[in-house]
């Protein structure tokens, strides 16, 4: 994932001392989850802020980001240990995954495997 920031700037200017300073306490409000600062020339207020994002890389960060993420237990490529029955053995919390060799534990957060068995590519889930 990719975690990108950009300065922005505002300028705050009114006709008057007054108004000046309740647009730039009304700008202050709005932006204080930014940590804003400012300058000020005259009845002009410069205030410097961050804006900061995160952009996905990969299905599974998009994923993670709409808040619908899957783990490894639901991927179709586990495989779970047996017991001596042929049932699948509860009490291990792993699996080997049949694309990678990989050993893995089954509450995991799925990789891109899944999302791509399931017909999904990076393409069509940004439209």
């Amino acid at each position: 994932m990719r975690t990108i920031t950009t300065h922005r700037m505002e300028a705050i200017t009114g006709d008057t001392p007054q108004e000046a300073a309740a647009l730039f306490n009304e700008a202050m409000e709005r932006l204080a989850p930014m940590n804003p600062t400012y300058e000020r020339e005259g009845c002009t207020f410069w205030v410097h802020y961050k804006v900061t994002y995160q952009e996905a890389e990969t299905l599974t960060e998009m994923h993670d980001l709409a808040g619908d993420s899957a783990h490894c237990v639901e991927c179709p490529f586990i495989h779970r240990d047996l017991n001596r029955f042929g049932n699948i053995d509860a009490r291990k919390k792993w699996g080997t995954c049949t694309k990678t060799g990989d050993r893995v534990f089954i509450s995991d957060k799925a990789c891109d495997l899944l999302y791509e068995a399931r017909g999904e590519r990076r393409e069509q889930s940004e439209k």
